[in-house]
């Protein structure tokens, strides 16, 4: 016992002891800030692309590569783009409108008049064919006579004899027409495809048309 106690007690070997590094602290590096800056190349990276395509569309457009003949069909992409736009826009605006009756025979008398006059150029009629002008637009205009046409609903034929469509070659009727034409020409429409050639020259000689020239014009006064 007395030698134990007169021994010195060796001193404990040391600990190194490295404590952890806090995030954010010297030499480390935040993980929501290496995200970040990971983000941020995608954005700038995203951007460049951005600009770029931006800058190649419109060197494409002003270099006037793009022809824009009517005797060159629009690329099968461009073609289905347009037609589903116009087709939702048709309906989204043509929605709320009422359809008035279409029983009164002078409703449907004074649209097969319009429609002799103006539409059947473009549109065709029974036992007349398309004339030169309809057959040189792009997009070419329906024709009414065909039986593989789908005619829209009275909603949407009202709206588009009114307005239009821009860059079709059809005309707004809106503006020279009352409302009553204008719904005349639906009324016809509806009952377009049931007519065969003698009944649609039954109809042109009750209305007096035959002895008009063919591709008479009329006019119309501004109806408020």
């Amino acid at each position: 016992m007395a030698k134990d106690r007169g021994r010195s007690n060796p001193s404990p070997s040391p600990i190194y002891y490295n404590p952890p590094l806090e995030k954010g602290g010297c030499g480390g590096i935040d993980e929501g800030e290496a995200d970040g800056r990971e983000n941020m190349k995608i954005v700038l990276v995203l951007f460049i692309i951005l600009v770029l395509l931006i800058v190649a569309v419109a060197a494409f457009l002003w270099s006037g590569t793009y022809n824009i003949a009517a005797t060159v069909p629009h690329w099968r992409a461009t073609h289905w783009v347009l037609g589903k736009i116009r087709d939702h826009s048709i309906a989204a605006h043509s929605k709320g409108i009422t359809v008035p009756s279409f029983d009164s025979p002078k409703l449907v008398e004074g649209g097969f008049k319009e429609y002799h006059e103006m539409c059947r150029l473009c549109h065709g009629a029974p036992g007349y064919s398309r004339t030169e002008i309809a057959k040189g637009l792009y997009p070419g205009p329906p024709d009414f006579t065909s039986r593989d046409m789908k005619i829209r609903n009275e909603g949407e034929l009202y709206w588009v004899i009114k307005n239009g469509i821009k860059m079709t070659g059809m005309p707004a009727f809106g503006p020279t027409h009352s409302e009553d034409e204008l719904w005349g020409i639906v009324a016809f429409l509806k009952r377009l495809l049931d007519l065969k050639p003698e009944d649609y020259q039954t109809m042109i000689k009750a209305a007096g048309l035959d002895k008009e020239p063919e591709d008479h014009h009329h006019s119309h006064k501004s109806h408020p």
